[in-house]
């Protein structure tokens, strides 16, 4: 047996997508050896969007995901200012709220519940988050007063970030730290060892694999019952000049998200059938279209990008978080889907606290993958 490059890492990460970086992110800081591979160049699937809306999940029937998700999301305010200042890069972050138009009579009434609702569950010391309704925008034309006949809830907590800001952040921090391997795709071999495709075989105390869809493939020999499919996302980036504290609008599945640089990027579809997963079509060309009359201080921008790619689900429907039953030192981090960019940093404390010894952070028991395997949450 050949030993890839006849080194011995404490962790290699397969997949480097947002998650897998946060994973070497930490692991680095934490002293580890490490080897990250990533079968194309990093970020170069669905962690390369453009969009990058962190919003919580609504705060009525709360329960333990919406709280991770929301312990999530505010520790990343935290994290996106120290990956600027260790990076030396932008992370375009900025807690700027959001707006959610109400379009029928009985979305007043569930309105109401909603702003009560987050007086509880996003009650923090010394912290002031909460939702209220207005009756009329907050902003001329984001979005247009037709466009919220009965008002909108608004919300101080919800952010945004820039998803390429974020992934060549954490590059620059774990450049020089981490031993990364770029268009170098990796399987597993019976026992478990990161194998390269010339047979090579990696030597490793503990793997993490964070590839998304690609996770399913990897993992088939030993957790057969896990699986996943692609959903496909397009967005677009308008060449706007508006203001970066504009919140965002999300109505009727599309978003406006205005970037620190006065773009505003636009979308998404979530299409379970489609032909081509990379490329845009006539459906991101209606969300354009959609975006345009739900807020026209976009007015007739110019498009400067369109953005296909695949997005990974699983089963299930959330996220996969640790160690893979019966194998030892084999781990799964994936799955985050829409909300990845909000839990990234999240999913890969949680899956690297027994790795590098750390406090265990809770899972919902919906993320561990034991209760998957086990059908205690279907992955239907």
């Amino acid at each position: 047996m050949t030993v890839f490059g006849n080194k011995n890492y404490d962790l290699a990460i397969i997949g480097g997508g947002v998650v897998g970086l946060w994973c070497a992110y930490f692991a680095a800081k934490a002293g580890l050896k490490i080897a990250l591979f990533e079968a194309n160049t990093i970020a170069s699937g669905p962690s390369g969007g453009i969009l990058g809306a962190l919003m919580p999940h609504m705060p009525t029937q709360w329960y333990e995901k919406k709280q991770f998700q929301f312990e999530a999301l505010i520790d990343l305010e935290t994290l996106s200012a120290q990956l600027d200042a260790e990076s030396g890069l932008d992370c375009g972050y900025a807690r700027v709220g959001r707006v959610l138009p109400l379009s029928l009579p009985e979305h007043e009434i569930e309105a109401k519940q909603k702003c009560d609702a987050a007086a509880i569950q996003w009650a923090r010391p010394n912290r002031s988050y909460k939702m209220q309704v207005v009756a009329k925008p907050t902003h001329k034309n984001w979005p247009h007063a037709s466009i919220m006949p009965h008002g909108a809830t608004i919300d101080n907590f919800s952010a945004r970030i820039n998803p390429r800001g974020v992934t060549g952040a954490l590059m620059e921090c774990i450049s020089g730290k981490v031993d990364i391997f770029e268009n170098t795709p990796v399987g597993l071999a019976d026992d478990r060892t990161p194998t390269l495709p010339n047979g090579t075989h990696v030597a490793a105390k503990d793997i993490i694999v964070t590839a998304g869809l690609n996770s399913f493939n990897l993992l088939e020999p030993f957790v057969p019952s896990l699986s996943g499919r692609p959903i496909k996302g397009q967005a677009a980036m308008l060449d706007t000049k508006l203001d970066p504290n504009l919140p965002v609008v999300h109505q009727a599945g599309v978003y406006l998200i205005v970037h620190n640089d006065g773009r505003t990027a636009v979308g998404s579809t979530s299409e379970r059938e489609f032909s081509d997963g990379n490329s845009t079509d006539q459906l991101l060309e209606d969300v354009i279209e959609k975006a345009r009359k739900i807020c026209p201080l976009v007015g007739d921008a110019e498009v400067v990008e369109r953005w296909a790619n695949l997005r990974m689900q699983p089963y299930g429907r959330d996220p996969l978080v640790g160690p893979v039953p019966d194998q030892s030192g084999l781990h799964i981090c994936t799955g985050g889907f829409k909300i990845t960019f909000g839990i990234a940093h999240r999913m890969a404390q949680a899956v690297l606290a027994p790795i590098v010894g750390n406090p265990a952070l809770i899972i919902p028991p919906s993320f561990q993958v034991e209760n998957r395997v086990n059908h205690i949450f279907p992955m239907a």
